[in-house]
């Protein structure tokens, strides 16, 4: 069973169109309501999604976490998870959760920069690159898209890797666990859809946090060389 989870904070403009979409590709849909003030839950109901709704906004990370852990107790043999801002193309689902149907990876994230990044706004796609950088470093992987939130999980890793943050950090934070207990970590190429409305998303405070955590599990020596010991 594929199950899809998508964490959605005040998404009543979009959320309809998300939830139609990948219910092309998934045998059920979970909207993660995280403390919305509008129509978020409601709307998501009435197109056929399960909701589960937290009573106050605890971050995208929180909300991640709550549905994941839902799709694994209803059976989920793999996940997809996509935002509900409709800054992904649900379309393009199959990209992602092939190679997990095949066996070929454990977990796949959807990458804007092995596309055309060029819709994203220049001060994400340089604050993206350099968080990228860091977290490929951080699991000796080669990240180009350490923030898409657009990703496929085998139940494997769903089940291994459990982030703790609440906030943006997930993203990366749960990249370097898989990475470090051995899971196979793909990169797809995705389309990059950004609305010029959109004002949400992680801001320079949201960057600068981030990326002070993943230097936090930089290997030692990386570390010990960083601070010029």
């Amino acid at each position: 069973m594929i199950i899809c989870v998508i964490p959605s904070f005040n998404e009543e403009s979009t959320i309809a169109e998300v939830v139609e979409g990948v219910k092309r590709h998934c045998d059920r849909v979970i909207v993660v309501d995280d403390g919305s003030a509008d129509d978020t839950s409601r709307i998501a109901r009435l197109h056929g999604a399960e909701v589960l709704r937290h009573p106050f906004r605890v971050g995208v990370g929180g909300a991640i976490s709550t549905g994941l852990e839902a799709a694994m107790r209803r059976g989920a043999d793999a996940i997809l998870t996509i935002d509900g801002d409709g800054q992904h193309d649900p379309d393009e689902a199959p990209r992602l959760l092939g190679p997990i149907s095949s066996n070929e990876a454990d977990l796949v994230i959807g990458s804007r920069f092995l596309g055309d990044p060029s819709p994203m706004p220049l001060h994400k796609r340089i604050g993206n690159r350099a968080i990228s950088a860091l977290t490929s470093i951080a699991s000796g992987l080669r990240i180009t898209d350490s923030q898409s939130g657009y990703r496929a999980y085998s139940r494997a890793v769903a089940e291994g890797v459990r982030h703790s943050s609440f906030g943006y950090g997930w993203a990366s934070e749960s990249i370097i666990i898989a990475a470090r207990r051995g899971f196979r970590v793909l990169e797809v190429p995705i389309r990059t859809i950004y609305h010029p409305r959109r004002k949400r998303g992680a801001g320079m405070v949201d960057g600068t946090k981030i990326a002070y955590d993943t230097l936090k599990r930089l290997p030692a020596k990386i570390r010990a060389k960083a601070d010029g010991n």
